[in-house]
C-alpha cells in the first residue's frame, strides 16, 4: 500500500498519482481480487472461492493452494464491525480449516484492531504439534 501510494510516480510512468488514488479497496472481495493478481502470477495453481463440506455445513476458501495444503483467508474490517466479530470469525475459521497452512490477512480497513502487532501475534499459532500452523498478516490503511 505505502509503494503503492505513497511512494512517487516514477517520471517516466505513465499512471499520475491521481490514477493510483482512485483504487479503493471497498470491501473483503476488493481485496481478494488484488491479493489473488498478485498471487496467481507466482502460484498458477491457486484457486478461490473453494467450497468445502465441513459435515454439517460446507465452508469456503478465499484463495486455496491445495498442492502446498494452505489457504489464506481474507477479512476486511467494516464500519459496523467490532474487534470481538473480526477474533469470533477468525477462530471459527481456524476451528473449522482442515488445511495444514492457514494465512489469515486482513485488511483493518477502519482501524477496528486496537493493537496489531499483539493481535497478530494472539491469532498466529502452530496447533496439534504442528499439524496446522496459523500465520496472521494485518495491513492497516495508510494517512495521505
Amino acid at each position: 500500500m505505502q509503494e503503492m501510494y505513497q511512494k512517487p510516480v516514477h517520471r517516466k510512468g505513465t499512471l499520475a498519482k491521481a490514477d493510483l488514488q482512485k483504487i479503493v479497496l471497498g470491501n473483503e472481495y476488493d481485496v481478494q481480487r488484488m491479493l489473488y493478481s498478485l498471487i496467481r502470477p507466482i502460484f498458477p495453481e491457486a484457486r478461490v472461492e473453494i467450497y468445502e463440506d465441513g459435515g454439517y455445513k460446507s465452508y469456503r476458501y478465499d484463495i486455496f493452494f491445495d498442492d502446498y495444503e494452505t489457504v489464506i483467508e481474507v477479512k476486511c474490517s467494516r464500519p459496523s464491525m467490532q474487534e470481538r466479530e473480526l477474533t469470533e470469525q477468525i477462530g471459527s475459521d481456524a476451528f473449522h480449516y482442515q488445511e495444514k497452512y492457514i494465512y489469515l490477512f486482513i485488511y483493518d480497513k477502519h482501524r477496528v484492531i486496537a493493537n496489531v502487532d499483539a493481535f497478530s501475534k494472539a491469532y498466529s499459532k502452530s496447533l496439534n504439534t504442528h499439524e496446522k500452523q496459523i500465520e496472521t498478516v494485518i495491513i492497516q490503511p495508510i494517512s495521505f
